[in-house]
């Protein structure tokens, strides 16, 4: 069980019970296909999230990870945008001050 949450990511909710149905999907894979190496990889599985992925799949999202993976394979980081913030009338309004100043 306290696998689960450190795959999930500790102190969420949301991080154990995706821990949860990420082990246990794995476990139900690796078990029927090769029963033997099921805690090998366990093992192997805690300690990578322990040494590369201390705060789990939740804290490598919150903390960038997504951005740093695709930076290092090549391809440039997603940029958040905000296209409503276009849209609002107050930013209309500050365009049309700047501009006419």
């Amino acid at each position: 069980m306290v696998i689960w949450v450190a795959v999930g990511g500790r102190g969420t909710l949301v991080g154990a019970v995706l821990g949860a149905l990420l082990v246990n999907w794995a476990r139900v894979l690796l078990s029927e296909r090769f029963p033997e190496v099921w805690l090998f990889f366990q093992g192997a599985l805690f300690l990578i999230v322990v040494t590369v992925l201390p705060d789990g799949i939740i804290g490598w999202f919150r903390s960038g990870g997504p951005n740093r993976a695709r930076s290092t394979l090549g391809f440039p980081p997603k940029v958040q945008t905000y296209p409503a913030i276009d849209l609002a009338e107050a930013v209309q309004q500050e365009r049309e001050t700047i501009h006419h100043e």
